[in-house]
């Protein structure tokens, strides 16, 4: 085989055939007075939900645009919740206190609703535009243009100032690593490119100033025979502490084995929530884990956020990737890392590969302003 062979082969990864795609842009801008002005007529302060109207009034004006332009699904968000987009075979939009979780098949489901809180006026708007595409991945530059497209025609519609509406597509592939154990022999291979390269080659340009960020995310799920790995003395008072860490150190031994060398360790239950920052931090915020990092300066470290007193449900672990991690082809390397990595813990843990799931999702975004 020629070595030019060879060196594409190692920059492939290969993941179940049954890997789950997904694709969804959230547009946000801020509330301005301004924007309240144009809308003057729509706001009654003397009500009890006094911006109920005003909502109503933004989103019909959206879902105009987006029926115009094949868009099914879209959803306008005004009551400044952290967004999350799942997959799910069945359709289900809930709300906590910080988020608001879409659960949604992107072959089956489709609607468009407003969502918010008539007595507040939100700091932020926020859309969301869901793919209703078959191959998804393959398909992902020209829904992005026509969300593009959709968001300029709303900004100009309201009158708003250029490059104030911030714009983020993200990208999914979700699979259980050990699907081939369970069944599932067929694969698919992909290079992993940066999303503005796959974007090229369908000539579609992606801005000069739009901030990409890459990173996976691999689940622990905390079984009953995990827990018995150890005797928990619940006694203590952080009794779950020592299986947390001899489950932090085997994935800190597995990841430098596999040229790995930054990880941040999870089991508090709450979200993570990883975005580009130029100052690098990990901190709690409600029930979001917030991950800060720059793909321009390669981390090094593990970081450990565990609540030793509280047994979860999973512990999670995420890889976040910098421009090191990128080949000339993509980050089929850096993945093929995390998989050997996982793969590594789980044979240290006595995982039963046929049985027991460790979900990977592997995210791709970009963000940018119009």
């Amino acid at each position: 085989m020629p070595i030019t062979r060879n060196r594409s082969a190692q920059h492939k990864v290969y993941i179940p055939e049954s890997a789950r795609e997904n694709q969804y842009l959230i547009a946000k801008f801020e509330l301005t007075d301004q924007l309240l002005e144009k809308y003057a007529s729509t706001i009654v302060k003397s009500d009890e939900q006094p911006y109920a109207e005003f909502y109503e009034a933004l989103s019909a004006d959206l879902f105009e645009i987006a029926e115009s332009l094949g868009l099914e699904t879209c959803y306008l968000v005004a009551n400044d919740k952290f967004i999350r987009v799942r997959y799910s075979p069945e359709k289900i939009i809930s709300q906590t206190e910080q988020q608001i979780l879409f659960l949604y098949n992107p072959s089956y489901h489709f609607g468009q609703k407003a969502y918010y809180d008539g007595a507040k006026r939100a700091d932020k708007i926020k859309i969301l535009f869901l793919t209703n595409e078959d191959n998804i991945r393959k398909k992902s530059a020209f829904f992005h243009e026509r969300v593009k497209t959709a968001i300029s025609q709303y900004s100009e519609k309201l009158g708003l100032e250029k490059d104030t509406v911030r714009v983020c597509d993200h990208q999914h592939l979700t699979y259980d690593l050990f699907a081939k154990e369970k069944g599932d022999t067929g694969t698919q291979a992909h290079k992993l490119r940066a999303i503005s390269d796959r974007f090229s080659a369908d000539g579609i340009t992606v801005s000069d100033k739009a901030e990409a960020q890459t990173y996976a995310i691999a689940d622990l799920p905390i079984t009953r025979r995990i827990r018995n790995l150890l005797e928990i003395d619940k006694s203590s008072e952080e009794p779950y502490t020592p299986l947390y860490e001899l489950i932090s150190k085997s994935l800190v031994k597995s990841a430098e084995q596999n040229g790995l060398d930054n990880c941040v360790i999870i089991a508090n239950d709450l979200i993570p929530v990883v975005r580009s920052k130029k100052d690098e931090s990990v901190s709690a915020n409600g029930e979001l884990q917030l991950l800060n990092f720059t793909p321009d300066e390669h981390m090094i470290g593990f970081a450990k956020k565990w609540e030793g007193d509280q047994l979860v449900d999973k512990v999670q672990f995420v890889f976040v990737a910098s421009h090191q991690n990128m080949t000339s082809y993509g980050y089929g390397k850096f993945l093929n890392q995390i998989q050997q990595t996982m793969r590594s813990v789980s044979n240290q843990l006595g995982y039963k590969h046929d049985e027991e799931l460790m979900p990977i999702r592997f995210h791709q975004h970009i963000g940018f302003s119009i």
